[in-house]
């Protein structure tokens, strides 16, 4: 069996996806799906926290961007099918909120070429803000009717969008530090 993987175990973005990264994929998609049911237990309006970024931060980062590219965007079908998407007022909002925001956290899997905490930090940072950006600009077009009074569209998107960005992320960067502290070999770095 021919190996596709630098001598880091980073899968090599020309080739095919191995049978282990596929089902990499599915399963750390799969554990997103579920940590955001069980958070949404929790939810008290749209300030609560929420970790379920976490595995596919995982994922991007063992395996690098394509992996994690997909495997958000296996997520944001799974929003789909789930029935988890909902209250769409456009086809651009829609795209914007699901597939594109949940895909982007792929870019955390530019860390692979150097897997320091600040490294993986830095690059989980540049995925989940350009997932709240997707989040911000669907709020300031297709939501801005709900700013208060005198509110611009675009600010009143960024309170809401930017609070729980801010909670979130430091969710997930302390959760992706704890991680990295207890099981960096066998977490953040595959085997084969």
């Amino acid at each position: 069996m021919v190996h596709n993987y630098t001598k880091k175990g980073v899968y090599l973005m020309n080739k095919r996806l191995q049978p282990t990264v596929m089902m990499e994929i599915a399963l750390l998609a799969a554990l997103s799906m579920l940590i955001d049911f069980i958070d949404s237990a929790f939810r008290i309006g749209p300030w609560s926290f929420s970790f379920s970024m976490v595995p596919i931060l995982i994922l991007a980062i063992r395996r690098g961007p394509k992996a994690g590219f997909m495997g958000g965007f296996l997520w944001a079908l799974l929003q789909f099918v789930t029935g988890d998407a909902h209250g769409f007022v456009h086809p651009v909002q829609m795209i914007l909120d699901y597939p594109l925001a949940f895909t982007v956290l792929g870019l955390a899997g530019y860390a692979y070429r150097n897997r320091t905490l600040p490294n993986i930090l830095k690059w989980s940072l540049i995925g989940i803000f350009a997932r709240y950006v997707c989040h911000w600009l669907s709020g300031w077009i297709f939501f801005g009717m709900y700013a208060p009074e005198g509110q611009p569209a675009w600010l009143y998107s960024l309170i809401v969008n930017g609070n729980v960005f801010l909670i979130n992320t430091v969710v997930c960067l302390i959760i992706l530090a704890l991680l990295y502290y207890s099981s960096k070999d066998r977490l953040f770095i595959p085997k084969s």
